[in-house]
């Protein structure tokens, strides 16, 4: 599967098996559905699925530089939310072992560690460590991309480090169902999104 259609699934399951109560909520499931959902491409290896590397370092940069935003914009509590959950040295210590395991997970072969469940366990826990509250949309998001990867021609490792690996060489990347998937995926989020501003946006955008 693409990027693009990864990141559109992954989304519309945080949001849908997650459900976010509030827009504080809702702003954290997008960004760490973002990050789940493409992390475990940090694998590839040949030349083309480089850019695709540098397309999940850019979206992870970009889901944190939005979440920022919209929390010194909009005041919308995540930092008073982190430092009742969290605090600044299980931050930094969270985010080193974070960056650890994904170095070690990208010089592994593509669909092994990176695309385990051992690696979604690792990661998520480390991210407990951090805030808590990502937890959740993490994992939903992470497990989508492995299932969906499942579905192409490729093993994906799920109980690394065994060789054992699944496929059910059902589509390619860029073929007819991953791009009806992105689409469904998009069209899910943005339904949610519209019932979830109809329900409560009235205090949301009026507090903008």
């Amino acid at each position: 599967m693409t990027g693009k259609t990864h990141v559109a699934i992954g989304t519309a399951a945080a949001l849908l098996i997650g459900q976010p109560e509030n827009i504080r909520e809702v702003v954290l499931c997008i960004g760490t559905a973002s990050v789940g959902s493409v992390i475990s491409d940090i694998d590839v290896s040949t030349s083309e699925a480089r850019r695709d590397v540098n397309k999940v370092i850019a979206i992870t940069l970009l889901a944190v530089i939005a979440t920022v935003f919209m929390e010194y914009q909009w005041k919308l509590g995540i930092t008073a939310s982190f430092m009742r959950n969290s605090n600044l040295v299980r931050l930094v210590m969270g985010m080193t072992a974070f960056l650890g395991v994904c170095i070690f997970g990208k010089s592994r072969p593509h669909r092994s560690f990176m695309h385990s469940l051992p690696a979604v366990g690792i990661l998520s826990f480390i991210l407990y460590i951090i805030y808590p509250i990502l937890v959740p949309y993490f994992i939903i998001s992470m497990l989508s991309h492995i299932a969906a990867d499942i579905f192409n021609y490729k093993n994906v490792r799920l109980l690394y480090p065994l060789k054992w690996g699944i496929s059910l060489d059902l589509c390619r990347a860029d073929g007819l169902i991953s791009k009806v998937l992105c689409g469904a995926g998009s069209l899910l989020t943005f339904f949610y999104l519209g019932v979830f501003l109809w329900r409560t946006g009235m205090n949301f955008l009026g507090g903008m």
